[in-house]
């Protein structure tokens, strides 16, 4: 997929977020599964994020075990 293709679907499909379409979240879940580039899967998963849902693999809560450090540093 060329990047202006790219560009042009991201744009599209965050216009959709924004407008609330029905469904929105299925079609991002399939960009998410059919993409192999990180930096637009991250963005997906950020849209993910705005509708409310898990974001997936990518984004990992922090390890807070017992080390506030590592905490912060993750946070």
């Amino acid at each position: 997929m060329n990047s202006e293709r790219i560009d042009d679907s991201l744009f599209l499909i965050s216009k959709a977020v924004e407008k609330g379409e029905p469904g929105i979240s299925k079609k991002i879940r399939d960009m998410l599964n059919s993409s192999d580039n990180p930096s637009e899967m991250r963005y997906l998963e950020g849209l993910l994020m705005l509708l409310g849902e898990m974001p997936g693999e990518l984004e990992d809560r922090p390890d807070i075990e017992n080390d506030p450090e590592e905490y912060w540093e993750e946070y």
